[in-house]
């Protein structure tokens, strides 16, 4: 039988107050403001938040499709279409919340649309500049580039799954005190566990950088008809690797995670 439960009626107000209070510039300046209407009409029509996120990652893979066309009319389209997704990614959060389903298969769709979504851009972009040059080399490193992106965004939930674990293994042992910062920082704790991306403190997650990036080298290869997308692969191809390679260094030598459960949860 369906739910005959009525849908969620909230008016812009309020699906502003389900907001994060703290959340990325940009998507806060140019995301949020258009994705509390689309998330008014998506509560009425009763969708739910996984298929909103399901609806994101379809929505990147067509814009990763178009940047790889070497023809630049079709390559612009992936500006508007990341743009939707942006947007998508703001509204799966506000339907979840408005509708009260916030459940894990919601963070799990939420999750896996920048695991996806990310790594496959970059190596799209590798595709565009191949295409353009009629050569391999550009293909091979925009993998090269997609393949050190992924761990840039996975390890960040790997090291939020020492925590989990560790509590699970406490709370074998006894009882659990969950730590005062937990309950006073709600709505941050991946920040707070020290477990944020680098590209946090910038105020710009990692997705959206690349995609602003991108953007960006587009429309200057449509005005000043420079191959500013060429070196942006060549810079992503340097970044990833070599920031990858330093944040586990660093991570090892200063024993990072081994700190951060300490502060979490206190001594064992």
């Amino acid at each position: 039988m369906g739910d005959d439960s009525p849908a969620p009626s909230l008016t812009v107000e309020q699906i502003e107050a389900l907001q994060p209070v703290e959340s990325v510039g940009l998507t806060q300046r140019l995301c949020r403001p258009v994705s509390k209407h689309v998330t008014r009409v998506l509560l009425r029509l009763r969708v739910p938040a996984a298929a909103v996120s399901a609806a994101n990652i379809a929505v990147g893979v067509f814009a990763a499709a178009c940047l790889g066309c070497p023809h630049l009319g079709v390559a612009l389209c992936f500006v508007p279409l990341m743009y939707l997704g942006e947007v998508l990614d703001c509204c799966d959060g506000e339907v979840a919340r408005g509708s009260g389903t916030a459940d894990a298969t919601f963070f799990f769709a939420d999750v896996a649309a920048h695991y996806f979504v990310t790594p496959l851009v970059v190596l799209a972009l590798g595709l565009h500049v191949a295409m353009q040059q009629q050569a391999m080399a550009p293909l091979l490193i925009g993998a090269i580039a997609a393949i050190f992106c992924s761990p840039t965004i996975t390890l960040y939930r790997v090291r939020a799954s020492m925590v989990l674990e560790e509590l699970l293994a406490r709370a074998e042992r006894g009882p659990v005190a969950v730590h005062p910062l937990l309950a006073t920082r709600a709505g941050r704790l991946a920040g707070d566990f020290g477990f944020d991306r680098p590209t946090h403190h910038y105020r710009i997650p990692l997705g959206t950088g690349v995609t602003v990036a991108l953007s960006v080298g587009l429309l200057v290869e449509v005005v000043a008809h420079w191959p500013a997308l060429r070196w942006l692969l060549w810079t992503l191809a340097v970044a990833f690797p070599f920031g990858r390679v330093y944040d586990y260094a660093s991570t090892i030598r200063e024993g990072k995670p081994a700190r951060e459960l300490r502060r979490i949860l206190g001594a064992p």
